[in-house]
């Protein structure tokens, strides 16, 4: 699904996220699991509910039987009595019952098996209704990073053709001292030599820029050929981080990173596993009752009544090869694992966390130093450039002039770059791309 803007014209950030949790096939695909896992809590709940049953049948019979009052043949002996005109006979007769039956059957007392079981489906439902969501965080951080790659490699573009541009204007000033016999051909070759450089830097970043719209078309969950605009960065970025200190960071990333939420709500799961596994070796005391009617034929008469039976029974497993203590096991390791996989969670979001609070800091102060070096650079180019049509420097004065204004040219894009990402990278550590402020301040 597109906005109605998509083709009219640039699209601000706000609406690339929409197309992206619209169309990304990785939130379609955990979205899809996590309705699975509803659909197996459910099923885990089956079982605490009566199971009834319909049970209907039709029962046909042809049988022989020997006719009354006529001697039967022996064993050996033939069918037909010599002289004496009497003869054996079979009669046939035909037997037809039917009738339904209603069963109802209900599992009385069973140690908790039933409770573990549905518990351990409810946590998994969790875990996967958590991975759903921290697989749409991922995707918006994603969706911000690639967003601002974009532009940096856009800002980049300008910066090679402003690179050109001023390589041009050396080389034209080079030439024209050249023709007034004023400096050596070689000066014309440094600068004629810059220039090329600088145009082959411009071709190749052109080829980045489109590398880096094709891979923001495919986060989108769009064909990397569709065209479409993005709003540029604001000219001027102000970076001014407010930030908690780590351990209050660190606290909300405990309360709204999801896949640290999923980790828990998995070792719940498996512990849950592992309390059905030992509670599949206690006794199960179940009860069962059926009512029906039968007919019969060829009488066409049928019971008076409904025959009914109830049933009670008493079962436990008392042998199978071990298959019960190894389950055991089994759900022993996956909680182990569970525990070690919810561990490694926690460092890695601490480590997450503390690395993007001290990236927002790092990325203000080069922002606020990189936008001094452009001053400072161009202010030295253009000193340079004057210099050297008057003749108080060389050309390789104004080549390193102009490779430091391409330098600081590159730091600023950059830097605005960093920013931008800096605060995506804070808000998914912490978890909270999808919080409210609510959420924020709980």
């Amino acid at each position: 699904m597109l906005p109605p803007s998509f083709d009219a014209g640039e699209l601000s950030l706000a609406e690339l996220l929409d197309i992206a949790l619209q169309n990304n096939p990785t939130t379609k695909q955990t979205w899809a699991m996590a309705r699975a896992s509803a659909a197996q809590y459910g099923e885990s709940l089956s079982s605490f509910f009566p199971s009834v049953q319909f049970s209907s049948f039709y029962f046909r019979q042809r049988a022989g039987f020997p006719e009354t009052g006529v001697p039967t043949a022996t064993a050996g002996a033939p069918a037909t009595i010599s002289g004496s005109g009497f003869s054996t006979g079979i009669t046939e007769s035909y037997f037809t019952e039917t009738g339904p039956d209603v069963i109802l059957s209900y599992t009385l007392f069973d140690f908790g098996q039933r409770t573990a079981t549905s518990l351990a489906a409810r946590e998994a439902l969790y875990y996967a209704d958590l991975t759903h969501n921290q697989q749409i965080q991922f995707v918006l951080e994603t969706v911000m990073s690639d967003y601002y790659n974009y532009l940096y490699e856009m800002a980049v573009q300008r910066a090679n053709e402003a690179n050109l541009a001023n390589a041009q204007m050396a080389l034209d000033a080079a030439n024209e001292k050249f023709a007034l016999g004023l400096v050596a051909l070689g000066d014309v070759a440094q600068a004629r030599t810059q220039f090329l450089q600088s145009k082959i830097n411009l071709t190749t970043e052109k080829q980045a820029v489109e590398n880096a719209f094709a891979q923001l078309a495919v986060d989108l969950g769009l064909p990397a050929n569709v065209p479409f605009k993005v709003q540029p960065l604001p000219e001027q970025v102000i970076a001014d981080p407010l930030l908690e200190d780590i351990c209050t960071l660190v606290g909300i990333a405990q309360n709204q990173r999801q896949d640290f939420l999923a980790a828990q709500a998995n070792l719940r799961s498996k512990e849950a596993s592992l309390l059905e596994a030992k509670r599949a070796m206690l006794p199960v005391i179940g009860t069962q009752v059926s009512t029906g009617r039968y007919w019969f034929n060829p009488d066409g008469i049928g019971e008076p009544k409904n025959h009914w039976t109830a049933l009670f029974t008493l079962s436990f497993p008392i042998f199978q090869g071990f298959y019960y203590q190894n389950q055991i096991k089994n759900a022993e390791s996956n909680v182990e694992l569970s525990r070690a996989q919810l561990m490694q969670s926690e460092l890695s979001m601490i480590q997450q966390v503390t690395n993007a609070h001290m990236g927002v800091k790092t990325a203000a102060l080069n922002l606020t130093d990189t936008d001094e070096y452009l001053k400072a650079a161009e202010l030295e180019f253009n000193i340079a450039i004057t210099s050297y049509k008057a003749g108080t420097m060389t050309i390789l004065d104004v080549l390193q002039a102009q490779s430091s204004l391409a330098d600081a040219r590159s730091k600023k894009a950059g830097a605005q770059k960093s920013w931008f990402l800096s605060l995506a990278d804070i808000a998914y550590a912490t978890g909270s791309l999808c919080a409210t402020p609510n959420e924020e301040a709980e």
